[in-house]
């Protein structure tokens, strides 16, 4: 800060010349401040790399998200492009770009590298499609038989293998260790299973760990640790002023009863040093020197052995002089205050840590095991086997020593959020690097933006790569001082606010990052800076806040919308919050009463908490349990029945005992209803009696969902996000059925899990995130509401494991267990685990800090800060501590006083009461009705909702004839139309005896082989009649048909028909269902949206605008989908 002040000049001139020197071909690390424009310095290093290299695969650039490695790869080709133009532009550094573009062109057309044509060649990876890469090119090395494919939520394996662990206890010797920690954690094995699962679901951060055998090691790095601890007290308190405690600990020690915990100070002679042997001593001290609460103490008496006598009077007199003095160090009362938080290391953890390392072990062992029996893995398998693929114990594979003549270059984004297991990951990639011999390790980040702890990211590994480099590569520090981003008024706030909220240092051990300040160059704006509105209630902090509170706040929050619309049409609005909680109240006010002010929110809204998928959680619960009243009634006032209350009561009103479904199946009772309500009950009744007969005959997946369409949820579907959010629940569904893991509560539970997909069509210049879904982001305005909120604490882990760098450099493991509730009732002391525990919860709050940071640097030119004070007992308002509102208390504390109080608002007497009398609005379909395209023989077909015994014998066939026609299809692509003849109706009169003897090899009888193959020969007639059927088939550009591809992240995908047509790339998935032309197609079309959208991002690199399409071939119709 002093700096920025005294010589902007020079911050600007050492920005510049670190900038050109981050050109160099050499090994860096740059420290970039948000807003600085490292993308561009990103994207200025790849293409000088490329007038070095022999191809451009020998540069790879590594971030942590495909929204950076987007936006990291069109940064370069759109640079390209301009080159290519020969337009220089006026941004001085966009010419920097320009000039470097020009020279990689140049380069590329004399190898012939066609760069532009052929963007795929330049490397640019997530960690995880870096890791999946890996694992592909070696799947012996990496113990993959086939390509799996990739899931992005594993519970249900999490679950099924955890289970499976604990079952070995009734084995012999492998049990022995799942007995001895269930006896441990009282045979309470719900709490063991569930912390199980959590740790395989973070096993890439422990499973390295657990299998080192050297406890002895483990206790040497828990010493190691505490005497840490200690040396930061003994700076605190030297020798010299241990020297004047002395006579008053021993005088303290004499007048108290020998119990007491300064009687340990009663003989104390020489200093306390900062070895273990000490720490029963240090804890003493602190007795007298700290109060309950671990502050200094401000008042000294009898029970702290310093009575009211003249005896006491000059030790209490000295006492007090030396904690006046303590109270003008910062750091003093903290240091002092942490060893009431050190535990003994006496090793009395290392048989559970044992049995509790081979339970993991085993778990970990039968996820494996689940994973080869699906073919399907998550991405933590994918690093840990990628990383097998290029080490064998100490030694490199055959991939690492390849990879180590192609690859030259790496580049590293993003590189505070590094695990230490991406830093060996790193670390193999560049083993056998030499100094001088031309290839480079280009790593950029901001220490300040370190906000992934929940990931295992370490921001101690920047300052240590810093210090001691990657590996055997020396790193060069840079730093760069600009802010291109934010207006003069907002970097000041920012530069002020954080210089006193950050630590004074860095520590890296209790992830305590320093504030690096840095300095605006964008031009002055109209209306641009920090603006504070706070919300006062004028109860006391005690109490719970009034449920308006967060109503006030988000009206508030709309005024700035709408004010900032008015200032500036076009400017982007961001809403950005600590927890998802924190946007109900907004989101709820906007649905209800702006509707006009439309917003995209991503990860925000639960899909548990969407209506449609309530109604088919009903829905499912209903067919589960016919006596499940609650759901059933449920059942009748979702939107396709919609039961009005007065039929509601009419309906059960008289009639406590009796089920719903039988008192529907009841005339005289249904006769009580109105006569729209009797039509709508009707309706149910007989879906419901119906779907009940055929529960475990087909798929629970296939019974819900056609239960559902014939109840008439397709028409209760409003918009295209509806869709998606069936699809998800439908997902998961078959998700938990493949894995044997269905029952109605574990779908509840796991859609509790999943957000609701934002609307693609809402305003994106208004947008709904968390602050960690923000990062990488800008915005006109920021406003950050909820400031007085706290996060929960982390959930328990079943061991901590805790990498601990030694003096030398090296790293040595401590691992405390987890102690069970009725273990901490029998002992008082403060364990390993404790300690640990607290280490953590001290980073996560340096990391709240940096969170903050975070957000208010997404501001471009207006902050926007909404908090909730509640008055203390004195009536000063007060922030509520462990919020972010408690972190800015000392930079806004002033706005918060009766000029700017906004009162809660309670409801009056007549509110109350018209509140109670509330009846919530009915929404409902004008009728309810099956839609008829599910009536009759269609519903048989369209759905794979059967009405006969032959329900699965009728599926298959309906897959099969879609298989067959597939299959002819092709065909007919590929000799061309003309062959075919396919304007005569008995063009495949020939074939009906060929799939015939198809249709009998698959094992269908005489009559099924005949019905298969004359559906097979109509869909084919009726597709090469249609004008759309025949534009499909010709011949066109790049055309392929069952075009297969592989990808590890999404395994094996076929499209049945592509091409490129007028520039424009085409893909059509074919659909043999039957339909007419009174269904709605578009809306059936949508509902294969996900599928079409993961096929056209295959064909992202390609450059070209994509369309995808269904064709339905009963009609011969192609139906555009957006994807």
């Amino acid at each position: 800060m002093k700096m920025i002040e005294a010589d902007f000049e020079q911050a600007l001139a050492l920005d510049a010349a670190n900038r050109e020197l981050a050109l160099a071909i050499e090994s860096f690390i740059v420290e970039a401040p948000a807003g600085a424009g490292k993308t561009e310095l990103l994207t200025q290093r790849f293409l000088k790399l490329l007038q070095t290299v022999q191809a451009p695969e020998e540069i790879i650039a590594i971030t942590f998200t495909n929204k950076a490695a987007s936006e990291m790869r069109a940064r370069i080709l759109d640079s390209l492009l301009l080159a290519a133009t020969g337009v220089p532009p006026d941004a001085p550094h966009k010419q920097i770009t320009y000039a470097l573009g020009q020279q990689a062109l140049q380069r590329s057309a004399a190898l012939q590298w066609h760069l532009l044509e052929s963007p795929a060649r330049l490397r640019i990876y997530t960690i995880d499609s870096l890791c999946a890469n890996l694992a592909r090119q070696m799947p012996l090395l990496s113990r993959f038989g086939t390509q799996p494919a990739v899931t992005e939520d594993a519970w249900v394996y999490y679950r099924e293998a955890a289970g499976l662990a604990l079952q070995t206890m009734d084995e012999d010797s492998l049990g022995e260790p799942v007995r001895r920690v269930l006896r441990y954690m009282d045979n309470d094995q719900a709490r063991l299973e569930s912390l199980l699962m959590s740790m395989l679901a973070k096993r890439e951060q422990w499973l390295h760990l657990s299998q080192g055998k050297d406890h002895n090691q483990a206790q040497h790095a828990l010493i190691y640790l505490i005497e840490t601890e200690l040396q930061a007290a003994l700076t605190a308190l030297p020798a010299r002023l241990q020297q004047s405690l002395m006579p008053i600990a021993r005088y303290a020690a004499s007048q108290l009863p020998p119990e007491h915990a300064l009687n340990t100070l009663l003989d104390w002679q020489t200093p306390l040093t900062a070895s273990i042997e000490d720490l029963h001593s240090w804890r003493a001290l602190t007795e007298l020197l700290l109060t309950s609460s671990g502050g200094l103490r401000k008042r000294l008496d009898k029970n702290m052995g310093l009575a009211a006598t003249d005896e006491a009077k000059p030790y209490k007199e000295a006492l007090t002089d030396i904690l006046s003095g303590l109270a003008q160090h910062s750091n003093s009362e903290p240091s002092l205050a942490r060893i009431r938080l050190l535990p003994d290391a006496d090793g009395e953890d290392d048989a559970i840590i044992q049995a509790l390392s081979q339970l993991l072990n085993i778990a970990a062992a039968q996820l494996w095991l689940c994973f080869q029996a699906q073919n399907e893995v998550d991405f933590v398998e994918i690093s840990q086997r990628a990383f097998q693929a290029l080490q064998e114990g100490d030694e490199a594979t055959e991939l690492a020593m390849r990879l180590d003549y192609r690859i030259q270059h790496l580049l590293v984004d993003e590189f505070q959020d590094t695990s230490p297991m991406q830093i060996d990951l790193l670390k193999a990639l560049t083993r056998g690097w030499q100094p001088g011999d031309g290839r480079t390790l280009f790593a950029v980040g901001d220490p300040m933006q370190s906000i992934y702890r929940f990931r295992k990211a370490n921001v101690g590994l920047f300052l240590n790569a810093a210090l001691h480099g990657i590996g055997d590569i020396a790193l060069t520090p840079l730093k760069l001082w600009r802010n291109n981003r934010s207006c003069p008024p907002v970097v000041a706030w920012i530069n002020q606010t954080f210089q006193g909220m950050l630590p004074a240092s860095d520590a890296p051990q209790q992830g305590a990052i320093a504030y690096r300040p840095f300095v605006a160059t964008r031009a002055e704006a109209t209306g641009a800076g920090v603006f504070v509105h706070p919300l006062i209630t004028r109860v006391s902090s005690e109490d719970e806040e009034p449920a308006d509170i967060r109503h006030l706040e988000a009206e508030q929050i709309i005024r700035i919308i709408q004010q900032t619309r008015a200032d500036k049409p076009n400017a982007t609005i961001a809403v950005l919050v600590r927890a998802r909680k924190h946007l109900h109240a907004l989101v709820t006010e906007m649905r209800r009463n702006h509707a006009e002010l439309s917003f995209q929110a991503v990860e925000i809204e639960e899909l548990a908490n969407r209506q449609i998928v309530q109604d088919l959680l009903t829905l499912t619960h209903a067919l589960h349990q016919r006596a499940d009243r609650v759901h059933w009634l449920a059942l009748m006032r979702a939107p396709w029945c919609g039961l009005t209350l007065a039929d509601m009561h009419a309906l059960i009103g008289q009639d406590g005992q009796r089920s719903v479904l039988s008192l529907l199946s009841d005339d005289h009772i249904l006769a009580r209803l109105s006569a729209d309500g009797q039509t709508r009950a009707r309706h149910v009744r007989e879906v419901m009696q119906s779907a009940l007969q055929w529960r475990g005959r087909t798929t629970v997946s296939r019974w819900v969902h056609n239960t559902w369409l014939r109840l008439g949820g397709a028409n209760c579907l409003w918009n295209e996000s509806d869709v998606q959010d069936v699809q998800a629940f439908f997902a998961r569904i078959a998700a938990l059925e493949q894995h044997g893991q269905f029952n109605p509560q574990a779908l509840a539970d796991d859609v509790q899990k999943l957000y609701a997909a934002p609307d693609a069509k809402a305003d994106a210049s208004l947008q709904f995130m968390t602050i960690h879904k923000s990062k990488g982001l800008e915005f006109d305005t920021v406003i950050l509401p909820g400031l007085d909120g706290s996060n929960p604490p982390d959930d328990a882990k079943l061991v901590i494991w805790e990498e601990v760098p030694m003096d030398d450099g090296h790293t040595e493991l401590v691992a405390a267990p987890f102690v069970p509730t009725v273990l901490k009732r029998q002992q008082a002391t403060i364990t390993a685990y404790d300690y640990l525990n607290d280490l953590d919860k001290t980073r996560a709050a340096y990391e709240d800090a940096r969170v903050l940071y975070v957000a208010a640097t997404r501001a471009e030119r207006q902050l926007h800060l909404l908090g909730a004070a509640k008055p203390d007992k004195n009536g000063e308002p007060q922030a509520r501590k462990n919020s972010f509102l408690h972190l800015l208390w000392p930079a806004i504390q002033q706005w918060f006083n009766s000029e700017h109080d906004i009162v809660s608002r309670y409801p009056s007497a007549q509110q109350a009461a018209d509140i109670r009398q509330f009846v919530p609005k009915l929404i409902r379909l004008r009728e309810a009705s099956t839609p008829a395209n599910l009536q009759a023989t269609a519903l048989a077909t369209h759905t794979g909702y059967q009405t006969s015994t032959e329900d699965e014998s009728a599926h298959r066939l309906e897959a099969d004839i879609g298989t067959l026609a597939h299959l002819y299809l092709q065909l007919i692509a590929e000799q061309g139309l003309d062959a075919w003849q396919a304007h005569e109706k008995s063009a495949f009169l020939p074939l009906n005896l060929p799939m015939q003897r198809w249709f009998k090899q698959q094992g269908y009888n005489d009559n099924e082989a005949i019905q298969g193959a004359n559906q097979v020969a109509a869909l084919l007639t009726t597709t090469l009649q249609s004008a759309d059927g025949r534009w499909v088939l010709q011949p066109h550009t790049q055309a392929a048909s069952e075009l297969a591809i592989e990808q590890l992240s999404e395994g094996k995908k076929v499209i049945d028909r592509t091409f490129v047509a007028d520039g424009v790339r085409w893909i059509i998935d074919y659909k043999s269902m039957p339909v007419t032309g009174n269904d709605d197609l578009p809306l059936l079309a949508a509902s294969f949206k996900t599928q079409l959208t993961h096929y056209a991002q295959l064909f992202q690199q390609d450059d070209l605008p994509v369309k995808t399409a269904i064709m339905f071939l009963s009609i011969g119709q192609l139906v555009l989908v957006e994807a």
